[in-house]
């Protein structure tokens, strides 16, 4: 059970990832469209080809992580298509506006944060360095110019002008650029992109363990844990945030038979199996708009939205049939009374009391036949 409601809690998790890693290329492509138009005003100075690649690339890589965050946003590969996505626009501008765009490589690991898996952060790595392998020799041969790259500087920009004419001069154009590039840019990026790697497993897993913890405590806060059903607290939460506005609600109303004889006959701990044993025949037979709650000790409220009595009618005997089946291999009588009403949410309270009473009728009615 643990394991089970850890997985979902986890699902939930990579599907809200999803969507902000998502919501993270939007804002991106926001910052594409506003770089366009401070070119297209000659605030900016870059050749016009090259912002338009890196606007419709912008588009484009959105438009896929759009469609792929509303499609397949619970699958387990959409976080892989979203930052193969990410990071190939990433690329297309690191290859377009070079040197303007060293910061957006770490977007990537920082996004990568928010899922559990360690592994998945090793291929957003991975997949960064070979963006900044391309994006370094793509903008070197095709992108903006980087003096830098071209002529390998290496000390202050004053041992490069001219003092007599002003002029900036430089030594022969880097002569091996697929040797020195790789050397003095991707190496020393990269190295310095994977010191991030470490503190973001540990920031992933933080994260993870605070929110599995949190949703444990939830779980024990609404949940009764021999029973496996819903408590009283969360029967509360219930009725004020949900049921008073509910259309249709049908409420049954179950109470174990002979419980107090049952322990002091045999025990507690028969008492106690006796509860689980009517709990399990409940949850086993609801539907998928059911929820059942303990109200007490061998008292239990099911409380089902959209239904009718035919719906409830087919539920109580489904629960009686599992009962039956157990009472007969049991070594303490497993039975219980039930009752139901039917009524809209605003009348929540009233129509569980008007279950509660058909329960004390139908328990009256057991105990004349016997």
């Amino acid at each position: 059970m643990g394991n089970t409601q850890e997985k979902i809690t986890i699902d939930k998790m990579e599907v809200t990832a999803n969507l902000y890693t998502m919501k993270c290329m939007r804002t991106m492509m926001y910052i594409a469209f506003i770089a366009q138009i401070l070119n297209l005003l000659n605030i900016f100075i870059i050749e016009d080809i090259l912002m338009y690649i890196t606007t419709v690339s912008a588009v484009v890589c959105w438009f896929g992580a759009y469609m792929v965050a509303k499609y397949l946003s619970a699958k387990p590969c959409a976080k892989y298509l979203l930052f193969f996505l990410m990071i190939l626009f990433i690329t297309t501008v690191h290859v377009t506006i070079t040197y303007h765009t060293v910061l957006i490589s770490t977007m990537p690991l920082v996004c990568a944060v928010q899922y559990k898996n360690k592994k998945f952060i090793y291929y957003t790595y991975a997949l960064s360095v070979v963006s900044i392998f391309l994006g370094v020799m793509g903008g070197y041969f095709y992108g903006l110019c980087d003096a830098n790259m071209l002529t390998l500087t290496n000390t202050v920009t004053n041992k490069y002008i001219d003092a007599a004419t002003g002029l900036l001069t430089f030594t022969t154009p880097n002569p091996n650029p697929w040797v020195t590039l790789p050397l003095y840019y991707v190496f020393p990026r990269a190295l310095i992109l994977y010191a991030f790697v470490p503190m973001l497993q540990h920031v992933t897993e933080v994260i993870t363990s605070h929110a599995i913890r949190e949703a444990e405590l939830k779980k024990l806060s609404e949940m009764d844990a021999m029973t496996q059903t819903y408590n009283r607290n969360k029967y509360q939460q219930m009725i004020e945030t949900t049921y008073r506005s509910a259309e249709k609600i049908g409420v049954t109303f179950w109470d174990l038979n002979g419980l107090k004889i049952i322990n002091d006959t045999m025990g507690h701990d028969y008492g106690d199996f006796a509860v689980s044993a009517v709990a399990g025949s409940i949850l086993e037979n609801l539907t998928d708009e059911s929820r059942v709650f303990r109200m007490g000790g061998d008292e239990f409220v099911v409380i089902t939205e959209n239904a009718d009595e035919s719906m409830l009618r087919d539920m109580i005997r489904r629960t009686n049939d599992s009962l039956l089946r157990k009472n007969k291999v049991s070594k303490v009588a497993i039975s219980a009374a039930f009752g139901f009403a039917l009524g809209t949410g605003k009348m929540i309270e009233s129509i569980v009391a008007e279950a509660d009473a058909n329960m004390y009728v139908e328990k009256q009615r057991q105990k004349a036949e016997k």
